[in-house]
Parts: structure tokens; C-alpha cells; sequence
């Protein structure tokens, strides 16, 4: 289904948020969904090369009071809306998705051995979401294109499903941003200052 996809995401991809490796099950969606409500997206998009992708909307999220309860304020309070928006594309390579525009990419579920760091950057994202680090350490995001943003992890209301800290001071969560993108306002903010925010709200 790679040329379903890219055709989709030519078309969408500049209002969509893309998960690459989602799985055979759509789950733990509770981030997904702040940043997709908080960038003003339309299309969610699952991505990944098992042949069956399935949505149920019982086990979507991790806490799902407080993710329906956004829901139902950005839809009015019909959050089915959402369901509606996502799309789901099985038997589909990441590596083929390579220069196609978006603007959200989660990227999770991934096995060590797979580096899509370059397939991502060509996407130019403004945000790139981490989440368990122990099945993404290998993805070296970092560079000349994106920095981390702890404020912007702040800013969109993100909280580690599985929180531990796997590497120093992120609590098994990263969030990216391209370097033209600022999410929030202390993503402008000299470094010490930004040092201070993240001492004082980690």
C-alpha cells in the first residue's frame, strides 16, 4: 500500500501527523492526540509494514477521561470526529515516504537495527516525537535540522506513557523541533534561561 500512502500524503500530508511503525494495533495515543489538537492537524496517519492494522477505539488510549475530554471540546463533543480523520496504511515501507511533507512524525516501536533518521528529516517536520526510548535510542535525530525542546514537551501537555529515565533528565520521552520552529515561547529564550525552565518543571 506505499503508493495508497503517498498519494494520501501528498495530497494531506501538510495537516497530517504521521506515526511511523504504529503497529498492528493503534494504542497509547494519548500524546499523539495533545499534538495533533495542539498543531490544528486533520488526518492522523498510522504507518507500518505488517499487513493488518487495527483500530479499536476502547483501547486507544492510555488515560482515556482526559484524552476524550479533549476530544469532545475540539470536535463538540462528538469525538467519533477523530476516528474519521485516521488513516491507516499496512504493507507500507517508511523508507518509501522519503521527501514527502508533514508536520508531526511519532516515531516509536522502532527495532534497534532501523535508522529512519534520514527519511524523517526529508519529510521536514516541525515536530518530531520520541516516545519508549528503549525501542528508539538508535534514531539520531539531532544535527543541523532539529534540537530537542523541553518546553515544547511542556507546552503541548505530553506526559511518558512508561516513564522512567532511560537516559538522564527525559523520562523516556523526546520531543524535536526543527530549528525554524519555535513551539512555544522559551523555545526563543537564551539557553540559561531554558536551563532554568527545565530545572524548575522536570
Amino acid at each position: 500500500m506505499s503508493e495508497a500512502a503517498i498519494e494520501f500524503l501528498k495530497e494531506h500530508g501538510n495537516h497530517s501527523l504521521i506515526s511511523l511503525g504504529c503497529g498492528g494495533f493503534l494504542n497509547r495515543l494519548d500524546n499523539h492526540i495533545r499534538l495533533f489538537i495542539g498543531c490544528g492537524l486533520q488526518y492522523y496517519v498510522g504507518i507500518d509494514r505488517v499487513t493488518q492494522i487495527q483500530l479499536d477505539p476502547a483501547g486507544l488510549f492510555s488515560e482515556p477521561r482526559s484524552v476524550n475530554s479533549l476530544l469532545l471540546s475540539h470536535y463538540q463533543k462528538n469525538s467519533d470526529k477523530f476516528l474519521e480523520r485516521v488513516h491507516v496504511f499496512p504493507n507500507t515501507c517508511v523508507e518509501d515516504l522519503a521527501g514527502i511533507r508533514c508536520q508531526v512524525v511519532v516515531c516509536q516501536r522502532v527495532l534497534p537495527f532501523r535508522h529512519w533518521e534520514n527519511t524523517i528529516k526529508s519529510m521536514r517536520p516541525n515536530l518530531i516525537l520520541q516516545e519508549d526510548l528503549n525501542g528508539c535510542e538508535l534514531q539520531a535525530i539531532s544535527g543541523d535540522l532539529y534540537k530537542k525542546t523541553f518546553p515544547g514537551i511542556i507546552h503541548y501537555g505530553l506526559k511518558p506513557f512508561r516513564p522512567s529515565r532511560f537516559r538522564p533528565g527525559e523520562r523516556n520521552i523526546i520531543l524535536w523541533r526543527r530549528r525554524d520552529y519555535f513551539p512555544c515561547q522559551y523555545d526563543k529564550e537564551s539557553w540559561w534561561k531554558r536551563l532554568i525552565f527545565r530545572l524548575f518543571r522536570i
